[in-house]
């Protein structure tokens, strides 16, 4: 194995010294880590039904200013998903298949990815660049968001578009296209509002400080820039406002953006410091080798590539460490600095790995284990087994972890980033591609099949308790989300109905029955994502006699 990782290592090496075949290498690595689970996933709770059904909706009625969700608004976040997802449908010609809606969070990975590359490749060259791209490619919240249809996959990709041209800006002084970082800026805006601006913004002004001069950033052109920047955002943004009123600024700026910042929004709260924990899990396997970015760039810190990678993470990190509603992902923008710093740290070691160094990474490495137990752990609570699938994460995550070791205690650079690819891939097939086929965590995909032992070709549906949006995506038709009166008086008059009723509603349920007498189709027990709790719903039958 020796032999071939020593291999493996010194043709990556040479590789370093053409950048065109170097970017297509972490194209293609990107790649086939983000493909397994990708298509066998089913829509999950709650973000990404919620995402898809509304970009189905918008592609179905060809209207690209107002964002819907069955019969109501989705207005907590701009348009610029929907429109990259309803232009997936459109050119697919498949409105009802999820890998078709996570086609741009799929290419937005990859891109980021060479992005990573690209910048890396403007701040320290050539060999830094292709070893930080093949470590980003490799992190598990990049992974996970390449196989989900929301924002933060192309998100990342539009922060890291702008990112580009200020790396080499501060780095040489001069900048030969200046309108790509305000078409980035101006997209990242209609995709997650001003996330973008905030990171990119803040790099800007912690460089500016430390300068001690706002002159640098002259050739960007900040006034036909922001003329640019204004261009892109202004129509859609006056558009939903004449469409909408103000009830989109309510939804986006008030209820979603600004409550976040205040309170743990949906039971996401968690303390300040919880991302500096957690990046060992979001990071990992790359997460394996940070300490030697940590160290290299406080080492380094007066660099001019480590202070922009500095000014890049620090004060986002500190936004999002205050901000109340914490998910994991939110502080994905800011690993490629960290990839970069970690490829610089991990290239500078110029010997094996000392027994310190040895330690701290296997301890890191055994996160592993996590991966492993997490749906057999899960799984058995339901009364299944993980499957082969399962097993064949296991086995990909050994080999991977024994490949890593090997190539990590050897010191070869690219061969270990490699080694860390398969266990970002033996990781993902043990947890997505298992659970993707344990029946129990799919509460709609069950649901929606009770329709077929219906009487009548297409009955009315109604559901009672269980109001996720991927119920709507897997019905043919949209299920009434209403009360138990006003479910049981319209069942009983459709001639034909199923009425789902979670558990915590049956009493409710039973009450306005009356002389109603509905048949029992089905009972689905299992797990609701959205709420992360376990669920009991009966499905009803309502059929007219004769």
């Amino acid at each position: 194995m020796s032999t071939i990782l020593a291999r493996l290592d010194a043709w990556l090496s040479h590789l370093t010294e053409r950048r065109v075949a170097a970017g297509v290498a972490v194209a293609v690595f990107a790649i086939v880590l983000f493909l397994p689970a990708f298509v066998s996933l089913p829509l999950t709770d709650r973000d990404e039904a919620r995402y898809a059904q509304a970009s189905r909706q918008m592609a179905e009625t060809g209207d690209l200013i107002d964002i819907r969700l069955g019969a109501g608004p989705r207005y907590n976040k701009p348009v610029g998903i929907y429109w990259l997802q309803s232009a997936a449908v459109w050119i697919t010609g498949e409105s009802r298949e999820m890998w078709v809606y996570r086609l741009p969070s799929l290419i937005s990975a990859v891109a980021a990815s060479v992005l990573t590359y690209l910048i890396a490749l403007s701040l320290m060259g050539g060999r830094v660049a292709l070893l930080a791209g093949l470590l980003m490619a490799s992190t598990l919240t990049l992974g996970a968001e390449a196989r989900i249809a929301k924002t933060d996959a192309t998100l990342l990709a539009t922060i890291l578009l702008a990112m580009w041209p200020l790396g080499k800006l501060y780095m040489t002084g001069t900048l030969a296209r200046p309108g790509l970082f305000w078409v980035a800026l101006g997209v990242s805006m209609l995709i997650k509002g001003p996330i973008g601006v905030m990171v990119a913004g803040s790099a800007l002004g912690v460089l500016s400080i430390l300068r001690r001069d706002i002159g640098w950033i002259a050739p960007l052109g900040p006034k036909s820039g922001a003329a640019i920047f204004v261009a892109i955002v202004l129509p859609w943004y006056l558009a939903i406002t004449f469409v909408s009123g103000w009830a989109f600024w309510e939804a986006a700026l008030i209820d979603d953006f600004l409550s976040k910042i205040g309170e743990g929004q949906e039971s996401h709260g968690a303390p300040p410091g919880s991302y500096l924990l957690g990046v060992w899990f979001t990071f990992w396997p790359a997460a394996i080798l940070l300490p030697l970015g940590l160290r290299y760039g406080w080492h380094y810190r007066k660099e001019p590539a480590v202070i922009f990678c500095l000014a890049w993470v620090v004060p986002s990190w500190i936004v999002f460490e205050l901000t109340a509603t914490k998910l994991l992902h939110y502080v994905l923008p800011l690993y490629p600095a960290l990839a970069i710093l970690t490829a610089a740290g991990w290239l500078q070691l110029s010997q094996a790995p000392g027994r310190a160094l040895r330690i701290g990474a296997a301890l890191v490495l055994a996160i592993a284990i996590v991966f492993v137990a997490a749906p057999l752990v899960f799984t058995l609570r339901f009364g299944g087994w993980p499957g082969l699938y399962w097993i064949l994460g296991t086995l990909i995550l050994v080999g991977g972890a024994l490949v890593f070791w090997s190539a990590f205690r050897a010191g070869l650079k690219y061969a270990t980033a490699c080694a860390g690819g398969l266990l970002s891939i033996g990781a993902m097939t043990a947890v997505l591609s298992s659970l993707a086929r344990f029946e129990p965590l799919w509460p709609a995909n069950a649901l929606a099949a009770m329709i077929s032992q219906m009487p009548c070709p297409a009955p009315r549906v109604f559901s009672i308790g269980y109001h996720e949006a991927s119920l709507i995506f897997a019905t043919s038709s949209w299920p009434a989300f209403t009360s138990a009166d006003v479910t049981v008086a319209e069942a009983s008059a459709s001639g034909c109905a199923i009425v789902y009723v979670e558990a915590r509603h049956a009493q409710e349920f039973q009450d306005a029955l009356g002389t109603a007498v509905p048949v029992e189709i089905g009972r689905f027990d299992g797990f609701n994502m959205g709420r992360a709790e376990e669920i009991s719903v009966v499905a009803w039958g309502f059929i007219q006699d004769g």
